[in-house]
């Protein structure tokens, strides 16, 4: 069992911010312009190299890892 306050642990995990998925689709040094999942164009840092057209993970302008290039199927019923 873990020791400390729960909700404490539990505000640890939840309070680091949301992660958005994007596009990188230019790179200058450390800035890359993304096109972010929802539509439009935002300029973000790593100091990780990302090629073109790969898919990755955003938190607070920042890159944080790659996302999986998952294919988009759309069923009908």
């Amino acid at each position: 069992m873990a020791s400390g306050n729960l909700w404490q642990l539990f505000k640890g995990v939840t309070e680091q911010g949301a992660k958005q998925l994007a596009t990188v689709i230019d790179r200058n040094s450390s800035n890359y312009t993304v096109t972010m999942q929802g539509g439009g164009n935002t300029i973000v840092q790593s100091s990780a190299a990302y090629e073109l057209q790969s898919k990755v993970f955003i938190r607070e302008g920042q890159i944080v890892s790659d996302a999986p290039d998952l294919p988009f199927t759309e069923i009908e019923v």
